[in-house]
């Protein structure tokens, strides 16, 4: 008997001990970690990128040109970026200039914007599109609200309420006489101090059309070179800013020697459009090397050493003593297309002299 309720107790006692599960328990249990695992992702989507914006002003008028900036956090690595163009901004903003600079922290575009508007219409939503091998990621850039500033006053412009009429006299006799006294004066002293008050006029010396130099491309090309060697002694040091100003520097070249917006395009639209103009093979060789070495430490975020820069300024050197070989004629006939124009500005200053003279 005693050995039953010591079994009876001991069985009671157990039970009591056991967890109690209420219902559904478990199925919460199996859903919770794939709800962190989202909260995580989002949270790491959100912090990928982060856009800050600001205008440089706060009231803008009709045909005003402003600064707008953009800031972009960017903390993963991307193929490329697309960052707004003239399309996105509508018929209203007009494009004046647009500068993009790297940092450590992100990427930060300048547009020198002007407004053709004629109301108060913000800075409309943008898009900056991330390309991650077939993937791409679009971050949206909210609109930028500005105060608009009429170039009429409606104050100044109000009607004004009309001044009571004054009675003059009915004798104008006095009135007259004054008046001639006055004038009198006045003609005596003129021709008293004529010589002050009219100084001889001396003929005007005929203008003379002075023209404008012509500035060759390979000349600017191999200032900036030598402007940015002074600039960076050492340039693993400021790797970024040198490579960025040495890769602009040769496509400003070729955008102003070919005729085409290097400066606006990709890496690879540049060489494709120098093979489609059957460019030198050797100079597209060395400047597809330059171009994708700076892009590595642009986008890619590639720690280049001292090695690494003097060897890509010595393929700068060999790239523009090939320029200087092959490009002889490009930059003759640019030569010749600046001397016609300069000899049609001449003629048509100098008929517009004949005829101002005349």
């Amino acid at each position: 008997m005693n050995q039953k309720s010591h079994h009876n107790l001991s069985t009671r006692s157990a039970r009591t001990r056991s967890p109690i599960i209420p219902p559904g328990s478990a199925a919460l249990m199996r859903i919770l970690p794939i709800f962190l695992i989202l909260i995580a992702m989002l949270t790491d989507i959100a912090s990928a990128q982060q856009v800050s914006r600001s205008i440089d002003r706060d009231t803008i008028r009709t045909g005003d040109l402003f600064t707008y900036q953009i800031h972009i956090s960017v903390t993963e690595e991307y193929d490329e970026i697309l960052y707004p163009d003239s399309t996105d901004f509508g018929p209203d903003f007009v494009i004046r200039n647009k500068t993009v600079r790297s940092d450590p922290y992100g990427d930060s575009l300048t547009y020198t914007l002007q407004y053709f508007g004629i109301d108060d219409q913000p800075i409309p939503e943008l898009y900056a599109g991330f390309i991650d091998g077939a993937d791409t990621t679009f971050l949206v850039i909210p609109e930028q609200s500005f105060i608009y500033q009429g170039r009429v006053d409606d104050e100044e412009s109000a009607l004004r309420p009309l001044k009571p009429i004054f009675p003059f006299f009915r004798d104008w006799w006095p009135w007259i006489l004054a008046a001639v006294v006055i004038l009198s004066v006045v003609c005596f002293l003129l021709y008293r101090f004529r010589d002050r008050f009219f100084p001889a006029v001396r003929p005007s010396e005929k203008p003379e059309f002075e023209p404008s130099p012509f500035r060759n491309p390979l000349d600017t090309l191999q200032e900036e070179l030598g402007r940015i060697e002074d600039v960076y002694p050492d340039p693993h040091k400021s790797y970024r800013s040198f490579y960025t100003e040495l890769g602009d520097v040769f496509r400003a070249y070729f955008e102003h020697a070919y005729r085409f917006p290097a400066l606006e395009s990709t890496s690879g639209e540049v060489i494709e459009e120098l093979k489609r103009r059957q460019c030198d093979d050797e100079v597209i060789r060395l400047l597809a090397t330059i171009l994708q070495e700076a892009d590595l430490v642009k986008f890619a975020k590639y720690w280049p050493n001292e090695s690494d820069c003097q060897d890509v300024m010595k393929k700068s050197s060999l790239l523009v003593a090939r320029i200087a070989e092959t490009d002889k004629p490009i930059i003759e006939a640019l030569r010749q297309r600046h001397e016609e124009r300069q000899k049609m500005e001449q003629e048509k200053f100098s008929e517009e002299t004949h005829y101002g003279l005349g």
